[in-house]
């Protein structure tokens, strides 16, 4: 049994070492006089990407709600890394509203034929199920669904025929909900799973065009998000043992942004951000959409099973302790 196991070890690290020394050819090289359309841009992660595209030479079209607030950042971005004004081109829109999106993205791609599509905008309300209002619901299912397909829909006919002459990128931000569970975050988890049926429909889609889908799914990042979490305690110590969260170990946004946008050059489609966790949901939820490499289905395919054990008795850890959660804080007292 040892001596198999130390078989199976070594040709994981084999295949690992292969593959560090045998890179794939990225699909972008960089982003210099790329275009990049980003929702969600006034914060976060989509400010991140956009600082760091700006720093690799690429044009962005930033989108927000807020076109007066977008524009102040915008403005302070440009004076911070020294880039023209002809490198940013600022629209406001609600990404829930169709009307004010599809014409975003026209005068978007009017002003410069656009290359990399993000659909970064989203939003979650953290909660028990049966504390959410309706409109709790509605703006979260209408922000992250539609406001990641209302975007692709009015420009894909116009980056389908881009991709004649251009290499084009569309853009999912899931997260680690859209592999696994986020407790007491029933509706987003949702959200996310649904946004990566789409992507990985429209990746089969789009097979035929010099196109790829990326879908990047990071973990626990430090964003104003988790500040409305650490208010509920009892939901805080049910995310920390069934969504293993831990404010301490979250991820900047920067680190975000740069692992995002090294894997949208390569053109990898399953993007995760966290080291351990999630190369494990990868591997216990990748289904029938294969790694692009080779090497990396092998070495997927030699830890899927230990995975899968280590799945079961995690599991189990898991309901015991949230059992132990609800009976101190005795949520559904009469």
């Amino acid at each position: 049994m040892y001596f198999q196991f130390s078989w199976i070890v070594i040709a994981v690290l084999a295949t690992l070492c292969i593959s560090l020394l045998w890179p794939k050819k990225p699909f972008m090289s960089n982003l210099r006089g790329k275009h990049l359309f980003l929702t969600g841009a006034s914060s976060g992660i989509g400010l991140e990407i956009a600082k760091q595209a700006l720093r690799e030479g690429a044009y962005l079209t930033l989108v927000a709600r807020n076109g007066e607030k977008m524009g102040i950042i915008a403005k302070s971005l440009l004076k911070q890394l020294e880039c023209s004004p002809e490198q940013v081109l600022v629209k406001a829109a609600d990404v829930t509203n169709y009307k004010e999106i599809s014409k975003a993205v026209r005068e978007s791609f009017d002003w410069r034929p656009i290359d990399i599509l993000i659909n970064n905008a989203g939003l979650t309300r953290s909660g028990f199920m049966e504390d959410f209002t309706v409109e709790d619901i509605n703006v979260v299912v209408q922000t992250n669904l539609l406001g990641s397909v209302y975007p692709l829909h009015a420009v894909l006919p116009q980056l389908k025929l881009r991709s004649r002459d251009h290499p084009i990128s569309i853009v999912f931000l899931g997260s680690l909900a859209s592999l696994c569970w986020l407790y007491g975050n029933g509706v987003y988890t949702g959200t996310k799973y649904a946004v990566k049926g789409i992507a990985e429909n429209l990746r089969l889609e789009l097979a035929p065009y010099n196109m790829r889908v990326n879908l990047v799914c990071p973990g626990f990042v430090k964003t104003a998000f988790l500040d409305s979490v650490d208010n509920e305690e009892e939901l805080t110590s049910g995310m920390g043992v069934a969504s293993f969260y831990n404010r301490k170990s979250a991820q900047s946004p920067e680190t975000v942004a740069k692992i995002a946008l090294s894997g949208i050059k390569r053109g990898t489609f399953l993007i995760t951000t966290t080291f351990g966790l999630g190369p494990i949901l990868v591997i216990l939820t990748r289904g029938f959409a294969p790694s692009e490499s080779f090497l990396l289905n092998l070495v997927e395919a030699l830890l899927a099973g230990p995975a899968r054990i280590i799945s079961y008795f995690s599991q189990a850890k898991i309901y015991w302790s949230l059992r132990s959660i609800h009976r101190k804080y005795n949520h559904d007292s009469q």
